[in-house]
């Protein structure tokens, strides 16, 4: 069997990005994440995104500060901190904006050459009205989803 270092040694992937919003879906990737990294001898990179037009559905349009953002932020911080403790030695980021570009962008911006990601396993009609974010990431990123 090969040793992590060693097996970095051979890889091409030494940055694993995991793009979570906590879900049991999230969870399963996680568990993925962890193991490939293992693996690799890659750093696991875990990303939140605190998705800024998703809450702005949630009521009328207002030009002030949206009075979620802090609480989201919060919740983020408290679930990252979390996640970071059950796993030694990964890194976290979180940041704001629509999900599927800066799920991209951080991947590029982060040095990762894979991202595992969780889906909802969504289907049919549903499948069509909630775009999976995972097929838009690959639609313009050129490393590996897994």
């Amino acid at each position: 069997m090969t040793s992590p270092s060693t097996a970095n040694e051979r890889s091409a992937v030494s940055r694993i990005l995991l793009p979570t919003d906590f879900s049991p879906t999230a969870e399963a990737a996680l568990e993925w994440g962890h193991r490939m990294a293992t693996a690799f001898g890659a750093k696991l990179v875990l990303l939140h995104v605190i998705d800024l037009f998703r809450s702005a559905q949630l009521g009328p349009p207002v030009v002030t500060v949206d009075p979620l953002l802090p609480i989201l932020r919060e919740e983020a911080k408290r679930q990252m901190e979390e996640w970071q403790t059950r796993i030694q030695g990964v890194e976290t980021v979180t940041l704001e904006g629509a999900p599927r570009p800066v799920i991209v962008d951080s991947a590029i911006d982060l040095r990762c050459q894979l991202i595992v990601m969780g889906t909802h396993g969504r289907s049919g009609l549903a499948h069509l009205l909630q775009w999976w974010p995972a097929v838009d990431c690959y639609a313009g990123y050129l490393s590996s989803i897994l």
